[in-house]
């Protein structure tokens, strides 16, 4: 039989007795159970609320008396609300009026807690309901991965980080923390390791070749050009010029060499963590006095300019085993002359992505220069007054071009072992087959 507690202005003045609270007579307590031990809380069978501009407060008092149910209200839980409910079980009223009113409710083991949105944060599960665990950061940065888990940590969970023992402490629910658990391991995943083995070469250019080699000549020799953004020097448009190394670049150079125009400038190899940058600098640095002024406050410190062959690689591994490049190789020389620094260099950044162990040219760092000669007949052009007439001068000039090789090699940290990327698509590959396989059934 439904049970109705109706408040309304009408019925508060019929009641009499019971106008100063603004609600209808109570029907007795719940019955027992048959063992004659009350009904859990808040399982009572359905019943029906109806309540007019009548204050939280009085609500959950009366549900709380007549359902037997333990019902705690928060500090700054208050106010009137008008609620009309119908086949409801306490529990689903308690939450249907809390949230009328603007709050939350916590349930607790023996019962409920009605708190303000702020204050259910704090409160959060019960201390029972929570674990700690200590968990090792091995590869990232410990504040940076604490600070991804505290944004992830359930209601009243939260993230201690150690920076010096490299270790966060995570206090989460059970659920929470398998959370957890699974996204450190994703996040803090061992990253890949990239040998990049370089070659910067300076080739002297002849009178025909002005505007630098047409290496889109060079390489599409054979007929085979495997990169669409080549030719991007040719005797009408100079500029920079990328593509795959090929045969005919390792024949030319080898011709090159032979005539004496190419110079090795550097042959550079570098181990490194993807994402992470690896640099070299084969040159000087010169340091110069660099004066600051704050405030009236002059303070002196030593800088120093980096000049020579520099090479600058932040490699990244993709899911299919490609490895992107960002590079920046630099020649450059550069002076300090009344402890102001000047520089001149020849450089290039730019991306680019390649296959595991495939080499990329990079070209069209053309750099000119000047200068004069002087010849004459051993002793006698060295003479004072008549030196001259035993000598000549002439003007040099001279065009080089810088080119870089790159090639980028994946180094397996378990040689023995299967790669788990590897492992990892032979597995999808495996269940895109299934799922075609099933198809032509389903369609019978």
């Amino acid at each position: 039989m439904k049970r109705l507690f109706l408040a309304t202005a009408a019925a508060c003045a019929i009641a009499g007795a019971h106008a100063a609270t603004g609600q209808a007579p109570l029907s007795p307590p719940a019955t027992p159970g048959a063992n004659g031990a009350p009904a859990a809380a808040g399982t009572g069978g359905a019943s029906s609320f109806v309540f007019r501009d009548t204050p939280i407060a009085e609500l959950f008092e009366m549900i709380s008396r007549h359902e037997r149910i333990n019902i705690v209200l928060g500090k700054g839980v208050g106010g009137n609300v008008a609620v009309s409910l119908y086949d409801m079980t306490p529990r689903q009223a308690i939450y249907a009026i809390a949230e009328a009113g603007g709050f939350q409710v916590i349930a607790r083991d023996n019962g409920y807690m009605i708190v303000n949105p702020a204050q259910a944060a704090a409160e959060g599960p019960a201390p029972a309901q929570m674990e700690v665990k200590a968990l090792k950061v091995l590869y990232s940065e410990p504040q940076l991965v604490a600070d991804i888990l505290a944004k992830h940590v359930g209601r009243g969970g939260k993230v201690t980080v150690m920076p010096g023992r490299r270790m966060v402490v995570v206090e989460d629910t059970p659920e929470g923390m398998k959370r957890i658990v699974a996204l450190l391991r994703e996040i803090d995943s061992q990253p890949q390791q990239i040998m990049i083995e370089a070659k910067i070469l300076e080739i002297t250019l002849d009178d025909t070749e002005t505007f630098g080699i047409d290496w889109s000549k060079i390489l599409s020799a054979d007929g085979t050009n495997r990169i669409g953004i080549g030719g991007l020097t040719n005797p009408t448009n100079p500029g920079l010029f990328f593509n795959y190394v090929n045969k005919n670049v390792e024949v030319y150079l080898n011709a090159l060499s032979n005539k004496g125009r190419v110079r090795t400038l550097a042959t550079p190899k570098l181990l490194t963590l993807e994402n992470q940058e690896a640099s070299t600098n084969i040159g000087d640095k010169l340091g110069y006095r660099l004066t600051t002024t704050i405030n009236n406050v002059t303070s002196e410190s030593i800088q120093f300019l980096e000049t020579g062959v520099i090479l600058r690689v932040v490699p990244t591994v993709d899911a299919d085993g490609r490895i992107t490049l960002r590079v920046r190789p630099e020649v450059s020389s550069g002076s300090v002359l009344g402890g102001i620094p000047s520089k001149k260099t020849t450089e290039v950044s730019t991306q680019l992505v390649a296959e595991n162990g495939q080499s990329i040219l990079i070209a069209g760092l053309i750099k000119a220069s000047a200068g004069k000669r002087r010849n004459g007949v051993p002793l006698l052009g060295d003479l004072p007054a008549i030196g001259n007439l035993f000598a000549n001068k002439e003007e040099i000039n001279s065009s080089t071009e810088t080119i870089v090789l790159i090639t980028p090699r994946i180094v397996s940290t378990h040689p023995d072992e299967a790669d788990a990327r590897t492992i990892e698509r032979i597995e999808q590959t495996g269940r895109e087959i299934e799922k075609e396989m099933e198809a032509p059934q389903k369609l019978r």
